[in-house]
């Protein structure tokens, strides 16, 4: 059959409206199924913590605790939950577990207790203000004890870690418009990041800066800086020793986070020493207490970096990747569940057991 080009034009405008349609449709039920999936998954008890968490070790990840006002200030909000969304989580984790500081669940596990309710362990990375500041209330509600891991060199300079000082950079360039965006991906082009963003504009800064060396890093921090006149907030600053100090007499675990947030493999021999090796000695000096969990900057690990902790005397350390623990898992590659709370909402943006439990369970922690 053939067609006129009057003809062909119409078509070609009724098979997009039709696509658009679909598309359409398509984007208004996925959400639908999603949820009716979640729901489904934990009325029947498959996605259920009692049945997917039982007999393993559910270990948890939080960074930032902020209120929302300070959330939309902060560069990576996906990294950050609410005061009210952090006490959801725990009421969450009452329900469902028994929780502990990583290390001391981890020696029970490990000897083979099996509590009525499987054993998750709460940690929090970056020793950021927040946590004292509007997590530890929220734990003490529950009664919930965690372990802090700690950047101790950002501690002793009251330095910022650096993916934080870039964040900033960068959302100060989007505050300040496209000129100055554009001005941010000049400079960064200079130190090996590509000038086109290849995701999100902050995302993009942050992702590609992890790949260059340290010291171009560090040049690229400073002059970003110095070109954007920009500073970080003071509620974005970390805790101080006496702050961490007291965490630790209130029965929280204190891990070392290295000494400086280095990417590990890319490290000399001599710097995995001293982030190992001296940030454990510079913990212990400070609270008087043994340093046993270690916390991989970034979640980087390879065998360079694990024999370093292995050799600095840690008993155990934790990754970003992601699911739970089986009884063989390497004491020094244990796997955590990063909590994004975006990923635990409904599609009317309420927080979901439901959503949470299939998430946990691993069944399919990207739906």
């Amino acid at each position: 059959m053939f067609y006129t080009n009057r003809e062909f034009v119409i078509l070609n405008a009724i098979n997009g409206r039709t696509s658009n349609l679909n598309l359409s449709i398509l984007k208004t039920i996925k959400p639908l199924l999603r949820d009716a999936l979640a729901e489904w998954l934990f009325l029947s008890e498959i996605s259920n913590p009692d049945k997917r968490a039982k007999g393993k070790l559910t270990v948890v990840t939080f960074h930032r605790v902020l209120p929302e006002n300070l959330r939309q200030q902060y560069p990576y909000p996906g990294i950050s939950v609410t005061p009210e969304e952090l006490r959801w989580c725990c009421g969450f984790f009452n329900t469902y577990f028994s929780v502990g500081p990583l290390t001391s669940i981890y020696e029970r596990w490990l000897n083979g207790e099996l509590p009525e309710k499987p054993f998750l362990a709460i940690t929090f990375d970056d020793g950021q203000l927040d946590n004292f500041q509007y997590g530890l209330p929220i734990l003490d509600e529950f009664d919930f004890k965690a372990t802090f891991y700690i950047p101790a060199s950002n501690i002793d300079e009251e330095i910022i870690l650096w993916h934080d000082q870039i964040g900033y950079c960068a959302l100060a360039a989007r505050n300040n418009g496209e000129k100055a965006m554009q001005k941010t991906l000049e400079l960064a082009q200079t130190y090996g990041v590509p000038v086109k963003p290849t995701s999100a504009f902050e995302n993009h800064i942050i992702q590609h800066s992890k790949r260059i060396s340290p010291e171009k890093r560090k040049q690229f921090i400073e002059a970003l800086e110095h070109m954007l006149k920009t500073s970080p907030p003071e509620w974005g600053r970390l805790m101080t020793w006496d702050e961490i100090r007291l965490m630790h007499q209130q029965g929280h675990e204190i891990g070392s986070h290295s000494m400086t947030h280095s990417l590990m493999p890319q490290c000399k021999d001599k710097e995995l020493e001293y982030e190992t090796i001296e940030s454990k000695r510079r913990l212990e000096e400070e609270l008087n207490t043994e340093i046993a969990s270690f916390c991989y900057p970034n979640g980087n690990c390879d065998a360079r970096s694990e024999n370093a902790v292995r050799i600095a005397g840690y008993t155990n350390a934790v990754t970003t990747q992601w699911g739970k623990n089986q009884p063989w898992q390497p004491h020094l590659q244990l796997k955590r569940c990063d909590v994004n709370i975006f990923n635990n909402q409904n599609r009317k943006q309420q927080l979901s057991a439901a959503r949470f439990s299939l998430r946990l369970s691993g069944l399919q922690p990207g739906l």
